[in-house]
């Protein structure tokens, strides 16, 4: 019975002292700063395979924000359809129509079937100075205690 304690008890002592140590620096990595991308296209497609918003939406904004020629990507997702419609805000110098679906389709394996509806031109970008344009994706972190450097103090003791 002692046994069962014991691992039980070093659980509890790890979990309540691992998140008060004052003495952890925090390591603070910063993403390379991303140039602008000018948009002068918009191409609307239908997609089909999309599962979920947020997996399959954030799989396919992260793959045309990789291109470096994409500046937004909405994504009007409903649940029960088979096809969800896309618009991709993309410099046409930079990419082409058909690189943004081949790139569509290549994610996950395939996963996903690509039907374009078509492309509009959008202003010239002297007349949209004034408007915001870009990917609304905030970055978090999430900093967990460093439970070995704990550990391997209190056995150094």
């Amino acid at each position: 019975m002692r046994n069962l304690y014991q691992p039980l008890l070093l659980v509890v002592f790890v979990m309540l002292f691992s998140c008060s140590s004052n003495e952890q620096k925090k390591q603070v990595i910063k993403s390379p700063v991303r140039e602008k991308v000018v948009a002068n296209q918009i191409m609307v497609a239908e997609v089909e395979g999309m599962v979920c918003k947020m997996g399959c939406g954030g799989a396919i904004r992260k793959t045309m924000i990789e291109t470096k020629a994409v500046s937004q990507v909405d994504i009007d997702y409903q649940d029960g359809l088979k096809k969800q419609t896309i618009k991709i805000h993309f410099d046409d110098k930079l990419i082409t129509q058909a690189q943004l679906i081949r790139k569509l389709e290549k994610i996950n394996n395939n996963q996903f079937s690509v039907f374009p509806i078509g492309t509009s031109e959008l202003e010239s970008s002297s007349s949209s100075s004034n408007s915001t344009s870009g990917v609304n994706m905030s970055e978090s972190t999430l900093e967990l205690p460093n439970l070995i450097g704990i550990l391997s103090s209190f056995i150094t003791e």
